[in-house]
């Protein structure tokens, strides 16, 4: 499998995964926590891949969205399960910032490349990121939600 196509099956592979987290997280149901390591965890294959495709003479940008993704899910790792912190409800700014920015990042070099490597993988992709940022969004509309009828 040529580098390109091991970076088709990485980002496809991390939108599934936010499917599914922010699927879990919607609904709240059980294991939630565990597919949000999931998700982080997949930085851990993000770093040898990153070291192949440069060893390839892939191109920089490919290289550059593994390393953008290792970054945002060290974020996410430090606030979320090494020295878990409340930063998201209320908001703290300090990490709410480079979080959203080192994902938004991540994600949006993972997927422009695919229009050029496979438009297919780039059309699941953006569909797969269009469903869980849905998800997301309604998450958050849902907790505040509950919060307001508690009050």
């Amino acid at each position: 499998m040529s580098g390109s196509q091991l970076f088709v099956v990485f980002a496809l592979a991390s939108q599934v995964l936010l499917v599914v987290f922010f699927a879990t997280h919607l609904l709240r149901r059980p294991g939630e926590a565990a597919a949000g390591r999931v998700v982080y965890g997949l930085a851990l294959v993000a770093l040898p891949l990153a070291v192949f495709l440069a060893a390839t003479t892939e191109p920089w940008y490919l290289i550059a969205a593994l390393l953008l993704y290792m970054a945002w899910a060290a974020l996410g790792t430090y606030v979320d399960v090494l020295r878990p912190i409340q930063w998201r409800e209320p908001p703290k700014w300090s990490v709410i910032v480079p979080y959203a920015v080192l994902l938004m990042a991540a994600l949006l070099f993972l997927w422009v490349p695919l229009w050029s490597i496979n438009w297919s993988a780039w059309l699941v992709f953006g569909v797969l990121f269009a469903i869980h940022t849905t998800m997301n969004l309604a998450s958050h509309y849902t907790a505040r939600r509950a919060v307001a009828q508690e009050h």
